[in-house]
């Protein structure tokens, strides 16, 4: 991982978001021409809805059986 990356936002994230948003943050480094501080912002919104959109469909996987055990 790159050290390179540090921002105090990142450590208000859940391990795994933040990991997540680390790796998106070098990749668009890497492959556009963006500041390492824009790839870090754009990284962390794209984690963060990553995260919420994983949350949604654990929550939704978990009501559908709840829903289908109570017919």
């Amino acid at each position: 991982m790159n050290q390179n990356i540090n921002s105090p936002e990142l450590a208000y994230l859940s391990p795994t978001t933040r990991e997540r948003a680390i790796m998106l943050a070098q990749e668009l480094i890497n492959s556009n021409n963006l500041t390492p501080a824009d790839a870090i912002r754009t990284a962390i919104l794209q984690a963060k809805d990553w995260a919420v959109k994983s949350v949604n469909r654990n929550v939704w996987k978990k009501l559908k059986q709840v829903d289908s055990e109570g017919l």
